[in-house]
């Protein structure tokens, strides 16, 4: 009799363990599909950052390109005006001396 009295307990056990372990099955649950998801987003977002820094860095490298190109020509070109300057210089200094030559009286 104790049997009978414990069968139905033992059903309901049964098929709470069989209604478990048919859950175990290989469809994919939402927490599943979410983890599938947020894995996905993240590849992709490491992906995206990954391309936008590579990008940003090449337009710093092409920036610093032509920055040293702009400093080398102006660099060049007020190499070349102060030696114009000193040359224009050199020649007003040679031409107020033989003028101060010439006016005191030291060449014909």
């Amino acid at each position: 009799m104790k049997f009978l009295h414990a069968f139905p307990m033992r059903v309901t056990f049964a098929c709470v363990f069989g209604l478990a372990l048919a859950g175990c099955g290989d469809s994919d649950k939402p927490a599943e599909n979410a983890g599938k998801a947020i894995d996905s987003a993240v590849e992709s977002t490491t992906s995206s950052v990954g391309e936008a820094m590579k990008s940003t860095g090449d337009a710093i490298t092409g920036a610093a390109e032509e920055v040293k190109d702009v400093a080398t020509e102006a660099m060049d070109s007020t190499s070349e005006a102060v030696k114009d300057a000193a040359e224009s210089t050199e020649e007003a200094i040679k031409d107020a001396g033989n003028s101060a030559s010439e006016a005191v009286g030291l060449k014909d």
